[in-house]
This record gives structure tokens, C-alpha cells and sequence, in this order.
């Protein structure tokens, strides 16, 4: 199983967005399942727009983790750093509804800011985890963001580039 995570940025205000789960989950990051022939990048673009209402910008990774839970049985997650490509793009107002059914992706998406986020922490639904808030402590403390170029499909030549410890 593959999982993409975004971890994104409004860099007009500096709110992180937060998404709301549909299944009473609680308030944390775009995830979602990557849905072959996807890689971890279309995925994320196409769970921002479905979970956010939004449409983003991949910037870097943040961390690549694997769980091996049972022989020939993992999981693969990527978790990457985004910015909306319009930062004055709505999001999404409205819960998923489909005409009556159960709701699909979110009750509702905002930009939050870290004091925000908190706040959010011990009403209902809360946090679906310290996933979010533990990724926008890291990135405000100046974690490394990797390039996307980190990640790449088998078989793609190596670009000769000059080194800085020359």
C-alpha cells in the first residue's frame, strides 16, 4: 500500500492547511491512497484538490517511511512539502455530500496557524493525530525540505552537476 501526505503552506499569510476528515477522524493533513498508475506526486495533487478544494505545488519531500507489518505485506508513505499555486484560491466550503450519500473526504478545509491548530486539538473531533503539527514545528524550525528530484521513476539519467565542495 502507498500513501501520500502533503504537508502545505500558504506562503501569503504562513497558515498551514488543515483538513477536517469526513469519517470523524478529526483535523490533520491531505492524505490518501495512491491510486495506480499514480505516483506519490499526482496523488498528492489529486488528494488537495479532492480532500482541500485546491490546487497545489509539490515542493520537496519531507520524509520517505516504510512499515513492513508482516512478511510481503508494507506500506509506503511519502510525506511532502506544498504551496497552493494560487494562494487566493478558495477552499473547499462545503462538506463532500453526493447527493445523500455518506460523506467521501472532508467536512471542511482552512488555514490555520500553529496557535489555531492547537485550539483544535481538544474539541471535537480533535486531531487525527500529531502528524501535522509535529511536520509544521519541524518545517518552522528550518527542517530540511528535499528536492523533488530525490524521487524519481527507475531507468532516469543522472544529471552531472557541479558540486559546492569543489
Amino acid at each position: 500500500m502507498e500513501i501520500a501526505l502533503v504537508v502545505c503552506r500558504n506562503p501569503k499569510n504562513g497558515k498551514w492547511l488543515a483538513i477536517n476528515d469526513a469519517k470523524g477522524q478529526g483535523w490533520g493533513f491531505i492524505a490518501g491512497l495512491v491510486d495506480p498508475p499514480e505516483n506519490f506526486f499526482d496523488a498528492g495533487l489529486r488528494e488537495a484538490k479532492e480532500e482541500a478544494g485546491i490546487d497545489i505545488e509539490i515542493k520537496g519531500i519531507l520524509r520517505f517511511e516504510y512499515n513492513e507489518r508482516e512478511p510481503n505485506v508494507s506500506t509506503h508513505k511519502m510525506i511532502m512539502y506544498a504551496e497552493p499555486k494560487d494562494p487566493d484560491q478558495e477552499l473547499k466550503q462545503e462538506a463532500d455530500n453526493n447527493s445523500g450519500k455518506p460523506l467521501e473526504e472532508t467536512e471542511e478545509a482552512r488555514w490555520l496557524s500553529i496557535d489555531e491548530l492547537l485550539k483544535l486539538k481538544y474539541g471535537k473531533p480533535g486531531w487525527r493525530g500529531n502528524g501535522l503539527y509535529d511536520w509544521i514545528r519541524y518545517i518552522e524550525k528550518g527542517g530540511q525540505i528535499y528536492p523533488t528530484s530525490l524521487f524519481v521513476p527507475e531507468g532516469t539519467p543522472v544529471k552531472e552537476e557541479k558540486s559546492s565542495s569543489n
